[in-house]
């Protein structure tokens, strides 16, 4: 059977992440040789952003190595943690296998399947880059009926460029425009027995960890690379950024 435009890109995106997760480490997971740094800096603004998730069942797709999964379980009464790499997951599991409040799943978002209203958050980062328009509407029509009537969807995304300073033999991601996510997001519709479902947006932003002001002295110590995306930032060119919207009742 020959491939359809849909499965030719999974295919595509499996093979970059197969180059990029030899190691299953922070930096190939956030294509950044300053992956630990960054992290310092971002990880508390994007869980400050986040709806309240005490008792909470939330959904974390593209988990990863588990940057978040270990706050997020922290904080919730359960989270189901997904990712198509196997080794990611695999690294994850070591670092909160601990937890018995946590699901780890091996699938590609694009295959996913659970009960409607499931979830209260649905949780991603960096992830809707490496999806289609087509797979990502689809998507998004899922994560309705996943979520539970006033649940939220988080995701943070890099929007306009690349972003990362690690060499990429070829790159198959999808920069869009922060607009581009919003109308997504606001145009998705469902319907559940005599009942409609939509998102309302609450939160669309920059994370400010990246386009902060930085001395003379920060600008030189980095790679000239990271240097131009901030001045990107600081122009208004290149956003990271952070979408959060409700399911109302």
């Amino acid at each position: 059977m020959a491939n359809t435009p849909e499965t030719s890109s999974r295919h595509l995106m499996h093979q970059f992440w197969e180059e990029h997760s030899q190691n299953s480490s922070l930096e190939e997971m956030m294509l950044d040789s300053r992956a630990q740094e960054l992290t310092q800096e971002d990880t508390p603004e994007i869980l400050s952003l986040l709806p309240f998730l005490e008792g909470q069942e939330v959904l974390e797709l593209g988990a990863g190595i588990g940057r978040f999964t270990g706050s997020l379980a922290g904080l919730a009464h359960h989270v189901t943690a997904v990712d198509f790499m196997d080794s990611f997951l695999k690294r994850n599991l070591e670092g909160n296998g601990h937890r018995t409040n946590i699901t780890f799943l091996q699938a590609d978002v694009t295959t996913l399947e659970f009960p409607s209203q499931s979830f209260d958050l649905i949780f991603s980062n960096w992830l809707f880059m490496y999806l289609s328009d087509a797979e990502l509407k689809a998507l998004i029509q899922k994560m309705l009926l996943w979520l539970k009537p006033h649940g939220h969807i988080f995701f943070r995304e890099s929007c306009f460029y690349q972003s990362g300073n690690s060499h990429r033999s070829f790159n198959p991601s999808f920069y869009r425009k922060p607009a581009e996510y919003n109308q997504l997001l606001t145009s998705a519709q469902v319907t559940i027995g005599n009942m409609s479902y939509g998102f309302e947006i609450v939160l669309s932003r920059s994370v400010q960890a990246y386009i902060k002001e930085f001395s003379e002295e920060e600008f030189e110590s980095m790679a000239s690379s990271w240097r131009a995306k901030l001045q990107r930032c600081a122009a208004g060119d290149q956003r990271w950024g952070v979408f959060l919207a409700q399911k109302p009742e």
